[in-house]
């Protein structure tokens, strides 16, 4: 994501981003997220909303407890830098990345979006909603979003006519608010 998204996003809207990470299960995503704004800004100016139905994942997900596997995708410096090892299989994502994530128990299809967002991270869940809910979640995003704000989704999830729901397409599975 960071290679023009990140940059764009701090062009367009400074330094001081509302991001929301929709569905984000156990916070992988939300706390990649920090780690990749934080070569950007400071941690103190790093603010993600991630929310999720399920409230076990999100009890999960704000302990930050991850095993050796689940990290093998990192590069070798961001372990060291933003983990602690608590033993041989588990690590523990750092208190100060934890404050820049705001965990909160969301429903897609009921509850009331945050606005003003300026990127919307939702990945590898709308799958499993019909044609009709994946339309009505897409215009909530684009509602929750500012203008020129982006939509993430999942490589499974394209949006096969964006202007319908008021998207362009920015860059594969990256979509801008028009």
């Amino acid at each position: 994501m960071e290679c023009n998204v990140i940059p764009y996003l701090l062009n367009k809207f400074g330094n001081k981003l509302k991001i929301w990470s929709a569905a984000c299960s156990t916070g992988d995503e939300p706390y990649s997220l920090v780690m990749l704004l934080s070569k950007s800004m400071p941690l103190s100016r790093i603010k993600i909303i991630a929310t999720d139905i399920d409230k076990q994942v999100l009890e999960k997900a704000k302990l930050g407890l991850y095993n050796v596997k689940s990290l093998q995708g990192l590069p070798p410096a961001y372990v060291t830098k933003y983990f602690r090892e608590i033993n041989s299989n588990t690590y523990q994502i750092l208190d100060s990345v934890k404050a820049c994530v705001e965990f909160k128990q969301h429903d897609l299809l009921k509850d009331a979006y945050p606005s003003q967002c300026d990127l919307i991270v939702c990945r590898n869940v709308l799958i499993y909603f019909t044609e009709d809910a994946k339309d009505d979640i897409y215009k909530k995003f684009n509602a929750s979003l500012k203008k020129d704000g982006i939509l993430f989704v999942g490589s499974t999830e394209q949006i096969i006519q964006p202007q319908n729901l008021q998207f362009a397409t920015y860059k594969s599975f990256f979509y801008k608010k028009v």
